[in-house]
C-alpha cells in the first residue's frame, strides 16, 4: 500500500466540504418537515377539543330542554308539551347563559330552540312530535371555530 503521489491531501479537502453541506441541507429539510407535522398535529388536536366541547354543550342544551318539556308530576300528552314548547324562549336564554358560565369553556352562548313541525291536523296524536335543537359554537380566540348542532325529536305519552 503506497500512497498515490499524484493526489495530495490538500486536493481532497473540497470533497469533505461538499459532503458536510449536503448533510446540513438534508438535516435542515428533515427538521422543517418534522416541525410542519408537529404544527399539523396541534391544529388537529385543537379542532378535536373544540368540536368535543361544542358537541357536549349542545347535548347539555338538549338535556335541559327535555327536563323543561317533561317536568316531574306534570301531564305528558302532546297538548301539554306543545304549551311548554311555546314557553321555552326566555328560560332557554337563561339556561344557555348558565350552561356557558358553569362550563368554564370559551364557547358562545348556545341557541336552544323548540319547534313543532307543520303537520296535518288529522294526524293521530301518536305521530305528532316536537323538535328540540341546540346549536353551540366554540372557538379558540384566534383561528379555529367549530360548530355543532344536535336535534332531538320527542312526542307525548298517550294517557290510557
Amino acid at each position: 500500500m503506497y500512497r498515490n503521489s499524484r493526489t495530495s491531501i490538500s486536493s481532497q479537502q473540497g470533497n469533505v466540504y461538499i459532503i458536510a453541506i449536503f448533510v446540513i441541507v438534508v438535516m435542515g429539510m428533515l427538521a422543517l418537515n418534522l416541525t410542519r407535522i408537529s404544527w399539523s398535529n396541534q391544529d388537529t388536536l385543537t379542532r378535536e377539543v373544540l368540536g368535543t366541547q361544542a358537541a357536549l354543550l349542545a347535548q347539555s342544551g338538549n338535556e335541559w330542554a327535555l327536563t323543561h318539556l317533561f317536568p316531574l308530576d306534570e301531564a305528558d300528552d302532546f297538548d301539554a308539551l306543545e304549551a311548554r314548547c311555546s314557553s321555552l324562549g326566555t328560560s332557554a336564554t337563561e339556561a344557555a347563559n348558565a350552561l356557558v358560565s358553569n362550563s368554564g369553556i370559551a364557547c358562545a352562548k348556545p341557541s336552544i330552540s323548540c319547534s313543532i313541525p307543520d303537520v296535518d291536523e288529522s294526524l293521530p296524536e301518536d305521530l305528532k312530535y316536537i323538535q328540540i335543537s341546540t346549536r353551540a359554537i366554540c372557538n379558540d380566540g384566534n383561528v379555529f371555530e367549530v360548530e355543532r348542532e344536535e336535534t332531538v325529536w320527542v312526542r307525548g305519552i298517550r294517557n290510557e
